[in-house]
């Protein structure tokens, strides 16, 4: 259910801005899915809008890693091909790629990832 990914992602991007104001304007969602007209949506693919962008870029280098980018999941959801391509996209060029499938998941790639 899309619903409850939502629901975790909100958690995950409110704890993260009052843990970690200094970054806030650092992490971003790009607003892919929901309903558009013909028109909007082939206005967005033309300004670059791409079928399966994870839901969350962390734009901050750590380490060898340049930036990280979140998936959210259900316990039960899978990525679809699209997302898998960006996963390995993300991958090739040395950014990390996580799937969190909760708050505390997040939690743990966040902090993971900052004390790199």
């Amino acid at each position: 259910m899309r619903y409850k990914e939502e629901k975790t992602q909100v958690a995950c991007v409110r704890w993260f801005g009052l843990q970690y104001p200094e970054y806030a304007l650092l992490l971003h969602h790009s607003p892919n899915g929901g309903y558009r007209t013909a028109y909007e949506g082939k206005a967005f693919k033309s300004m670059g809008t791409r079928a399966g962008f994870p839901d969350l870029i962390f734009l901050l280098p750590r380490g060898k890693h340049p930036f990280l980018c979140v998936e959210f999941k259900t316990d039960k959801g899978r990525q679809t091909e699209s997302q898998k391509a960006y996963q390995h996209a993300v991958e090739s060029v040395g950014a990390v790629y996580a799937v969190c499938r909760s708050f505390d998941e997040f939690k743990t790639t966040i902090e993971n990832y900052l004390q790199q």
